[in-house]
């Protein structure tokens, strides 16, 4: 992200994606209407979750709304909160390995 000086505001930075086969493209169509999102809008979460950058409070608010919708034992819910604790704890570490690693 970048910010304009005179104002300070936060300005979005735009990408190409070359490349992209046609099944790979159909089945981010097929995911993103699964989830009601335009296919930018799931690109968009796409690209942060892999990167390690989306934050574990909106995984979270995510799960917390899929569990509202349907049927989950408190073993289960016990089970993804110490899963999804594990899974931020391994993705900054393989942050700092990769900042590491490959001096970022």
């Amino acid at each position: 992200m970048r910010y304009n000086a005179y104002t300070m505001k936060a300005t979005v930075t735009q990408i190409t994606v070359r490349g992209l086969d046609s099944e790979t493209k159909s089945a981010l169509v097929k995911k993103a209407a699964q989830r009601g999102l335009s296919l930018n809008k799931y690109a968009l979460e796409s690209l942060k979750h892999a990167s390690g950058t989306d934050s574990s409070e909106e995984r979270y608010r995510a799960m917390k709304q899929f569990i509202s919708k349907h049927r989950i034992s408190k073993a289960d819910k016990r089970a993804f909160d110490q899963a999804l604790a594990w899974s931020d704890k391994a993705s900054l570490e393989k942050q700092r390995r990769d900042e590491r690693d490959f001096g970022i």
